[in-house]
């Protein structure tokens, strides 16, 4: 047994850059692979033609505290270019002064309709009761959901997303972007939120649909029936819309859209923490996914880390240093070309030149904020 263990310890110190070039060349395949074989699916995809869909639609929105928005989202969303629809709203433990503005609009919008879950000092709750008000509560079948602080990018929103019902789809994924506003949280955010995007949509493309976003999803009512709505990981805060995604999609019955007529847009936080609180209760989710989904999102970051950092030390190596050079420009080719490729595609802009520097940093920024989510204290809110 000694003898193994010195023969062990041989070929690891006499050797070790050799290893070491093994385990970089294998991170910078895998990485080849997901931006060929999954993110440069989100550039060629094309957007299907716009056809007619008369099907009655319900588009539900939960609200808590989003006077201001609903005043400004309002006119947007009740004048959607489509025959047969409404907008339901669930205003959930308000404190503001959105009902009132509702019981005027619903005079005002024929298509409106609003309920109320009264707020109870006693009883807190997250976002899925409130949504599985508005999933029963709903008139229609067909079902759109979004947030109340997302607009809708064009008259056409509902229309695009809905219409791949007719070709016998059940859950069509959306996208949700950031408006742009020059700070460098708003970069890191929109570009978090895009680089998430690319890799649901690419995922959806490929065969293996895992996540969706609340911002803007669409999907059958019996959808939510068949996998016993949010019964199963109703004791987490989050995932109303990736843990119903990852139970129920598959490579028959879920699509995407992401012409840009079918976006919805939304502002990022204001501040680092308040960012940070919303992703950490996202993150919460993604323990429950798929054994493949969870091992395919594990493996991305893991190889890019790699990628990124493996060639220093052997740059200080002659024997490795232009091979490895190669490498790594190669690698950095491919990830900008596409990258640019994808936020083109996703209408996203002035975003490229800092992808590198979060390419690097967001695995690590998510790493901690799953260890955060290890010792904070559970909480319900959902905004």
């Amino acid at each position: 047994m000694s003898d193994f263990f010195a023969f062990v310890y041989q070929l690891f110190t006499q050797n070790w850059t050799l290893i070491l070039f093994i385990v970089f060349a294998f991170a910078i395949a895998i990485q080849l692979f997901y931006y060929f074989f999954i993110y440069l699916r989100v550039f060629l995809y094309r957007n299907k033609p716009l056809n007619q869909s008369n099907m009655p639609v319900s588009v539900v929105i939960c609200a808590r505290d989003e006077e201001q928005n609903l005043k400004v989202h309002l006119p947007q969303l009740v004048n959607q270019k489509y025959i047969e629809y409404e907008v339901f709203i669930i205003l959930d433990a308000c404190v503001d002064d959105s009902l009132d503005l509702l019981k005027n609009k619903v005079n005002e919008f024929s298509n409106l309709r609003y309920t109320v879950i009264t707020k109870d000092a006693k009883f807190t709750h997250g976002k899925k009761l409130a949504l599985t008000v508005g999933l029963k509560g709903a008139k229609h079948d067909h079902l759109l959901l979004t947030d109340a602080d997302c607009l809708p990018a064009s008259e056409l929103w509902l229309q695009r997303m809905v219409s791949h019902f007719n070709q016998g789809y059940e859950i069509v994924l959306g996208y949700g972007k950031f408006q742009p506003d020059g700070t460098f949280l708003n970069k890191l955010v929109r570009y978090d939120a895009f680089f998430i995007g690319q890799q649901y949509l690419g995922m959806a493309l490929l065969g293996l649909p895992y996540m969706g976003v609340g911002r803007n999803l669409a999907y059958k009512r019996e959808v939510y029936t068949r996998i016993g709505g949010f019964s199963k990981h109703a004791h987490i805060e989050s995932g109303d819309d990736d843990l119903l995604v990852n139970a129920a999609a598959n490579k028959r019955n879920c699509t995407i859209e992401i012409h840009p007529e079918a976006h919805t847009i939304s502002y990022t936080p204001k501040t680092f923490r308040r960012w940070k609180s919303q992703k950490s209760r996202h993150l919460k989710a993604s323990h429950l996914y798929k054994g493949k989904h969870k091992f395919a999102l594990s493996v991305e970051p893991l190889s890019r880390i790699i990628a990124w950092f493996a060639p220093i030390p052997l740059f200080f190596h002659p024997e490795w240093f232009y091979v490895v050079l190669a490498l790594s420009l190669s690698r950095l080719s491919v990830f900008m070309t596409i990258t640019v490729l994808s936020m083109r595609k996703l209408n996203e802009k002035a975003l490229w030149y800092v992808a590198p520097l979060f390419d690097i940093s967001l695995p690590f920024v998510t790493f901690w904020f799953i260890l955060n989510n290890r010792f904070r204290k559970r909480t319900t809110s959902w905004k």
